[in-house]
């Protein structure tokens, strides 16, 4: 796995409620985070007009590494299995919840991800974001 790179983050949308909740729950700080109603601003705190429509989070699971995506997965679920009841919650009120991976690949690459993964990130309504990025030629 040496040419390849992963960061993994767990991001939650929701249109009504506070998520500073969900992330307190997860013992999680989060690195963006604003509830619907606020106003817009740039992360740097800057106003950018507008309200936000609805609320956000995001939390990282650690810095990018080259240790496989799968093994990420696997430790993040870790964290969240116990939060199940939270988790359907926000999904079933109209939240969306996702990892978003950045990939970085330095040639072709791959990597598998057993049903055992897919299933437990599909009972906690987990969605999935690959994001690739392979180097300019």
């Amino acid at each position: 796995m040496k040419d390849q790179r992963a960061k993994l983050s767990l991001t939650i949308m929701h249109p009504t409620r506070d998520l500073s909740v969900a992330c307190d729950a997860f013992g999680l700080r989060p690195t963006r985070l604003w509830k619907a109603g606020d106003e817009r601003r740039t992360p740097k705190g800057r106003s950018i007009g507008g309200i936000r429509t609805e609320s956000a989070c995001s939390v990282d699971f650690g810095p990018t590494t080259r240790r496989p995506l799968s093994k990420q997965i696997e430790a993040a679920l870790a964290v969240l299995k116990p939060h199940r009841r939270l988790l359907r919650s926000l999904s079933s009120t109209g939240g969306k919840i996702r990892f978003f991976v950045g990939w970085f690949c330095d040639k072709d690459t791959g990597e598998s991800f057993g049903h055992d993964i897919l299933e437990e990130m599909a009972d906690l309504r987990i969605a999935l974001d690959l994001n690739i990025y392979v180097p300019d030629k």
